[in-house]
């Protein structure tokens, strides 16, 4: 039995996948297969419950499942996890993410070893990948953090495969926390503040979800909706009309965007084989940037998954 009073990591999970739903239970068991000298709790804050949720809790009594509202966004299920923890050092990733051998320990060793840095993280790589398909929402989330990934000090670190000192994210407001993805809520916040972040090739997260097509194509819709809601104030009409204009040139851009990361990081055959899936999704990445930007974000953050 894992003990929590002597975990030096926590690591909080939303679960929150209505596809490839089981998929948490390859992510628990590698946390478990890691647990040694160095001690991780896990804190599942799960708006799902049902027969993968009992299943857990048979295979992982250890774990500290927090029953959520089905319509809770994921940052506030997160936070409400981040307070039920405990550990000095807080781990975020996802339920369908799969962390590879010696994750803890990297993360831990990389804090031990930078004791100015707030934030550590790492690379991500595809874990899935039979089709054209599972490539394109592979490159379409995560081309940037495939792996390598420049070592060292950075600003950008991946939302689910990251970690935190427990004493950078109490300095945050509540509201931060709980109103948007840390990544776009919380970090600049640390930077602000003259926080550092580490990147590492070593902290290894995969990225292993089986979207079905359209609820990819309804996921990239309903984020970009919220990314683009929440930029600009109501009272902000002309940036709004502006942006709304320039989500036009999105989708060539973002192609080009994709194609330069993807061949840095050596997978032009995996972008070619994804082209036609990443066309049709640019352009509605482009359509839910525009209907943010005009109607606002709506209910898109209780909607992302």
């Amino acid at each position: 039995m894992i003990d929590p009073l002597r975990s030096e990591l926590s690591v909080v999970i939303g679960r929150v996948s209505t596809e490839d739903g089981d998929r948490i239970l390859e992510t628990l068991a590698s946390l478990d297969e890691q647990q040694g000298e160095r001690i991780c709790e896990v804190v599942l804050a799960d708006r799902l419950g049902g027969a993968v949720s009992a299943e857990i809790a048979r295979r992982y009594p250890h774990v500290k499942i927090i029953p959520c509202d089905p319509g809770m966004a994921l940052p506030e299920m997160r936070t409400i996890a981040l307070e039920a923890s405990t550990a000095a050092i807080v781990a975020v990733t996802e339920d369908h993410c799969v962390p590879a051998p010696g994750w803890i320990g990297q993360i831990l060793s990389a804090f031990e070893s930078r004791p100015d840095v707030v934030a550590v993280g790492g690379c991500v790589e595809n874990g899935v990948h039979d089709t054209g398909f599972d490539w394109a929402t592979f490159l379409c989330e995560y081309s940037f953090f495939s792996p390598p990934v420049a070592e060292g000090e950075t600003q950008i670190l991946p939302g689910m495969n990251v970690a935190y000192r427990r004493s950078a994210l109490a300095a945050v407001p509540r509201a931060r926390l709980v109103e948007g993805f840390w990544e776009t809520t919380v970090h600049p916040l640390l930077l602000a503040a003259g926080g550092r972040f580490e990147s590492r090739n070593a902290i290894k997260m995969f990225h292993c979800k089986k979207f079905s097509v359209s609820l990819f194509t309804a996921q990239r819709f309903v984020y970009s909706r919220y990314f683009a809601g929440i930029r600009f104030g109501r009272g902000d009409v002309a940036k709004r009309l502006v942006a709304t204009a320039a989500s036009v040139a999105l989708p060539p851009l973002l192609l080009w965007r994709m194609t330069k990361a993807a061949s840095a990081k050596g997978l032009n055959k995996e972008f070619g084989r994804a082209l036609p899936a990443l066309a049709m999704l640019v352009v509605v990445w482009a359509f839910g940037e525009m209907v943010g930007y005009i109607a606002g974000p709506g209910d898109a953050l209780a909607r992302i998954e």
